[in-house]
Order: structure tokens, then sequence, then C-alpha cells
């Protein structure tokens, strides 16, 4: 009789469910709440998801969704709950994730809300429980509360008030510093004595070039005190640095993008602030991409207008805009730097030689390729052959004939040859090679692929090979490929399936090993070492993981993005055409002026392009052919000459005319240089040949200078 109660009451339950599931419109939100937190309880993920997209579907409102949530304590407690424990159900995650973010949206909303913010404030000085909720509810607003909270300050109307909020904003820790530094220096002095107290309190590193402008520049005692003990509590010496270099220092940890630094890590924005007596504290809304570029900036140019004299400044200015260009996403109009102001570049050519190449200098220690690539340019546009290759010491265009990315290296070799320098300087036998070396690698990419097992590693090399790789020959681990990546000419990506540690120990040797410093790295690991060290990466232009099981579409996808992100869209053979005829233009006045006439006055010797343009002679077709055999006849080698004369030989029609020409010029330039087979087979042509190849194989051995032997033939005929 139990047995047949229990089995109703379970058949009349499923029903009940059922029917709740299949009519969700005849529920209220709350009940639709209720569903979902019961069922993730009894691990019900079918009803679970159905409650949550129920919810998510009827397009509440953010605020209208938390006043749900917290319609009372125990509804509140069982929703965290819940949600705690759905996100650790795949099937669950997604549609949690969505409903807790609503719930999110709205808290922050409400909390931000001014007229929340003043009710808030009002009840500091209340009964016990509204002053614990104000001061969380405060908490929560973060910077946004700081505006009328430091009205409360200027005010002094009512004195348990104000000491209240001074409390409030030491609690609120470094969601109060920026706004309050941001209005230290515009405030009354009594403000500014209150608010040197609280950043005092607060001890956050960022105040204290703030504090120490204000200990420098007033003129009031109390407040010229107050600075100096909020000074002393954040560690600091009013004898360490000028103040123009506390503001550099901090804009260079704005420039590394730390979290500390970062206010809402997880929201599309930031807030900048602003203060002016007229209109008080105000926050600009900047991009979360550019924010940490908007602040830099700011700050080197606070550090200017208190020494102008300060390179580092610059160039630091200089990085940050040129960063803020690239990170910017398209179409957005930052308020932080309006369309009304020219583009990074003009500051760049500009700001000259020096502080250009300290941009360089910096991309190249950070492995930063886009940066690296403005840099350039800004060098080439601009400086002369001293700003190049003068100065002192490192020269950062010199090191970036060995950096790993490919660009990088024909750019920094390019922006060299066209300065045409005449005098030696260290790393002048790079430039040469380099410029040789586009013409034949320019639009391959090499890939690496370590993977446990060789099925993993072979399925691993067949899709980076149908995206256009290269791919050495894999292994399980970069000591077992080490060799393969000695002999590529460079490393495009690296592409691990291996153990989590496995994977971590790789981005740490790669990012060792100067072949491997700024090649991008993708790295797939299993759901708990995704979760463990996937946050480590985040904001990492070189590196990204992805977890394992994702599908080639995915995985092919990550990779374009990775490999975008790191260096920009791959060379494709249009821009590899380019590069190799620009770099064989300079190669052409290298020829002339270390080949020719003038011999020795220059820094560069053409001798040096000899074997890759040897090999190039014989892959490359059409005008860039041509080009190159035009370089190999202003080098007297008899190599040179050889390879050119076969191309000669192995060429047919018009094509073989314009190479005879060249090979002519190499003859008029250095003799015969060439073997006796391909002297009996121009011999041949000339007195075999159709007319116009005849004459210009005649005019050939003229040039040759051939012994008369070798003419008289041509003249009395063969041998009756």
């Amino acid at each position: 009789m139990l047995l047949a109660l229990t089995c109703a009451a379970g058949t009349v339950a499923a029903a009940t469910l059922e029917t709740n599931a299949q009519t969700p419109s005849r529920q209220t939100d709350s009940q639709l709440l209720e569903d979902f937190n019961h069922y993730v309880t009894i691990a019900n993920i079918e009803m679970a998801k159905a409650s949550a997209q129920a919810l998510i579907d009827r397009g509440l409102p953010p605020a209208t969704f938390v006043g749900i949530v917290e319609d009372s304590a125990t509804i509140q407690e069982r929703f965290e709950r819940a949600y705690r424990r759905a996100i650790l159900m795949p099937d669950l995650e997604s549609v949690a994730a969505r409903l807790y973010g609503l719930y999110e949206e709205g808290r922050l909303a409400r909390a931000r809300d001014p007229k929340e913010i003043d009710r808030n404030i009002a009840l500091l000085t209340g009964m016990a429980r509204g002053r614990l909720l104000a001061q969380q509810r405060l908490a929560f607003a973060g910077e946004y509360a700081v505006p009328q909270m430091l009205l409360v300050l200027q005010g002094r109307k009512d004195q348990l008030l104000s000491t209240e909020v001074s409390a409030q904003l030491a609690m609120m820790g470094r969601q109060s510093v920026q706004p309050l530094c941001a209005a230290l220096l515009g405030v009354d002095p009594a403000t500014q004595e209150m608010i040197a107290r609280v950043l005092g309190r607060i001890a956050y590193p960022s105040a204290l070039p703030y504090l120490a402008e204000l200990h420098q520049t007033t003129t009031n005692p109390q407040v010229k005190a107050a600075a100096a003990k909020a000074i002393g509590q954040l560690g600091g010496s009013l004898g360490d640095s000028s103040v123009a270099g506390m503001y550099r220092d901090l804009a260079e940890q704005y420039y590394a993008e730390p979290k500390s630094l970062t206010s809402f890590p997880s929201e599309k924005y930031q807030l900048v602030w602003s203060y002016a007596p007229s209109t008080g504290l105000q926050p600009t809304a900047v991009r979360t991409e550019v924010f940490h570029e908007a602040m830099a900036m700011g700050l080197c140019e606070r550090a200017l207008r208190l020494d102008p004299t300060d390179q580092a400044a610059i160039s630091l200015w200089l990085a940050s805009n040129f960063s803020r260009e690239t990170d910017q996403p398209a179409e957005y109009e930052n308020p932080m730097y309006p369309a009304s102001r020219r583009d990074a570049m003009y500051y760049a050519v500009a700001a000259g030689a020096e502080a250009t190449q300290r941009v360089l200098a910096r991309a190249l220690a950070d492995r930063d390729t886009p940066l690296a690539r403005q840099a350039i340019e800004a060098l080439s546009r601009s400086a002369g052959v001293s700003g190049l290759v003068g100065m002192d010491g490192s020269v950062p265009l010199v090191d970036a004939l060995t950096y790993p990315e490919r660009r990088v290296r024909f750019e920094a070799a390019l922006a060299l040859g066209r300065a045409k320098p005449r005098e030696p300087f260290a790393g002048a036998d790079r430039v040469v090679p380099t410029l040789a070396g586009v013409i034949r690698e320019g639009a391959k990419r090499y890939a690496v692929v370590l993977a446990s097992d060789l099925e993993r590693q072979q399925a691993l090399r067949k899709l980076l090979e149908g995206q256009g790789f290269v791919v050495l020959p894999p292994g399980s681990s970069l000591e077992a490929v080490s060799p393969s990546i000695a002999d590529a000419s460079g490393i495009d990506l690296v592409l691990a399936d291996v153990t989590s540690a496995g994977t971590i120990e790789l981005i740490e040797q790669a990012r060792n090993n100067s072949r491997l410093q700024a090649t991008p790295i993708l790295g797939l690991m299993s759901a708990s070492g995704y979760t463990q060290y996937a946050g480590q990466f985040e904001g990492d232009r070189l590196t990204q993981i992805l977890r394992q099981g994702v599908s080639d579409a995915q995985l092919t996808e990550g990779i374009r993005q990775l490999v975008e992100r790191a260096a920009g869209p791959v060379i494709d053979d249009e821009e590899s055409k380019l590069y190799a005829a620009a770099a064989l233009d300079v190669l052409h006045d290298v020829a002339i002026v270390s080949g020719g006439a003038s011999a020795g006055a220059s820094a560069f010797d053409i001798n040096d392009a000899a074997v890759p343009l040897i090999n190039a002679l014989s892959e490359v077709k059409g005008d860039l052919r041509v080009q190159v055999a035009d370089v190999l006849s202003y080098i007297g080698q008899e190599r040179a000459q050889v390879a050119l004369m076969d191309a000669v030989i192995n060429s047919t029609g018009g094509e073989r005319l314009v190479l005879m020409t060249k090979m002519n010029n190499s003859a008029k330039r250095f003799g015969n240089l060439l073997e006796a087979r391909q002297v009996k087979w121009l011999v041949d042509l000339a007195e075999k040949g159709a007319s116009e190849d005849a004459t210009v194989a005649a005019s050939l051995i003229g040039a040759l200078n051939l012994p008369n032997e070798r003419l008289v033939p041509l003249i009395v005929g063969p041998a009756r």
C-alpha cells in the first residue's frame, strides 16, 4: 500500500513538473526563479535549464530581476547557492551565467544610480542595519559613488557624516584612489587635507605622485603636513625622485596594463577622472581596450609639464599612443583622443630619432610586434643615417634584424638599406642577407606542432597545412624539435597539445629562447588545466589557451585570432611580392655603390646576397626574376655568373632576351666567369639560333671577350 502511494505521488509530481515546464507563461517570475533554484538543488538539469531559459526569454529589465532575487534574504541566498552549483554543470553553465549576469547588471545599475548613492550616503549615520547595507552598496558602486561622497567632504555641513564618508572612502580602498587623486590638486585646502588623510589610510601606491606634487606646491602648512604623512604611509620618500619621474613611473605601470590598475576588469568601460571647480569631479567612460593607454598618456603629459626635457616620458607617450591606435576598436570615438587630433605616426615622426628608437627598444624588449613595426616606419620616414645607426651602445633598429617575427626583420633591413650609410657599423653585415632572404621567405609561414602521441601530431599537422603553414617535423617536446627550429628562417606559430604542466613549461622555455620569444603559442589543455591556467594569459598578445576537444573550426579560428593579434594578418602572396620588390630595389642601390665604381663607399657588401639570390633565381618568376638577375649582375663571383647564365639557358622567348641582357652586363663588369658547357651553348646559339637570339648571343660573346678560336667559326662558318 505504501509503495503504491509513493508511486502515485511520484507520478503526480512528475506530471506537475511536466505541466510547469510546458507552460512557463503561467508562472510568475518569482516562481520561475524558485523553480531554477529547486531543480539545480536536486540536479534536474533539464528542468533547471528550462526554468532559467524561460526567465531569460521574458526580457526582464536588470533592475526588475534584482528586485525578484532580493525580495527576501532567503531567495537571494538560494539563488547564489544554486548559481555556484550550476556553473559546475557543463549543460547548465552557460544559461546560469547569463541569468547571474542579468542579476549583476541590475545590481550595478541600482548601486550606481545617483539617487541610490545619495540615499546610501545619508544612511551612513543611521541605524546599524541600514548603515551596514549602505556601506556594502556604496562599496559595490565603487568609483561611481566618489563624486557625491566628495561633495559631502567639501560641504562640511555635517561633521558626523563627513567623518563617516571619510571612513567609507578609506574602506573602499583602491576604488576611491583615482577619483580622489584627480580632485586632490583642485579642491580647497581643507578638502585637500581630508583627501590626503584618506589616501594615507588606503596606502595605495598609485596616489604617490599626486601627494608629492601637492606637498611640493601647497603653501598651507596643514596640507603639507598631511601630504608628507600620507607619503610616508605609502612607503614613499620626498627625496626619492622628482615628481615628474613619479608620474612617469606610474604611467609605466599603467602601460603594462596590470589588473591592479583596472577598476572593472570584466566590464566594457573604465573611468578616467577629471576635476574642475566649476563642474566638480567628472568621470569619462573609456573602452577598456584603450583605458590604460589613456591613463599612461595623461600621466606622461603631467610629467612633461613638470619636466619638458624628459625623453623617457616622450617615448612612453609615443608608445602608448601607438598602442592606443592598435587596440582601439573600429569605429569607436575615443573621448580621450578625439578624431580631430593627428594620428600617432605624426607625433612619432616629429619627435625625432632618439625618442622613436626608445619606442623601438621597448617594443623589442616587450616582444610587441605591432609597436615595433610602427616605430620602424616612423624611423624610416624621418631619421637620417645618424639617427638610425649613430647612437651609442645598442642600436634598436639593428637589434630588430634578429627579431623573431619576419615583418620586423624585413622592415628594419629596408629602413637601414634605404638610409645608405657609408660608414660600417655593428650589425651592418646582417642587412644585405636579410634583404635577400625577403625574396624567398616572404609568404612562407612555419609552424611547430607538439603533441604527446603520433596520431595527434599528424592530425594537428594536417590542420595547419590546410591553413597554409609549412609544418616542421612534429615532436613531443620543444627539445625534440629544436634542430628543425634552428634551421628555419623563423617560426610563426607553436601549437601544443600536451599535458597542462607541459604546456606551461613549454611557454616558459619558448619565452627564454631567442628564436621563439615573439612567436605565438596556442596550448590545448584539459578542462581542469584550462580553469587553472587560462587566466594567467589574459591580455597576453602572444599566448592563448583553449580547451582540449574544441572542434577543428574553433581551433582554426583561435589560431587565426592569435596570429593576427601577435603580428597582424599573415603575409599573403601579394604582400610578399611587395616586400620582395622593395628589397630588390634597395639591393640594386647597394649593388651600384658597393659593386660599382664607388666600391667602398657603402657600409654594405652586395656579395653577402649572393647565395640567397642564386637560390631565388630558380624560384621566383616574372618581374621579380628579372630584378634578381639584375642584382646578381653586380656580384663578381663565379657562382653568381654561372647561375645567371643557367637562367638564360633555361628560359625562352622574351624572358631569355631580357636575362641575356643582364648576363651581358655581368660580363662587361667582370669578364668571363662561365663554365665551358655554358660557353659552348652560347656559341651554338650564336651560330645556329634565330636572328634575334643569335644577335644577342653574339653581343654576349663580345662582352665575354672569348678567345679568337671561339669567334672564328662564327665568321668563316664551321670547318668543311
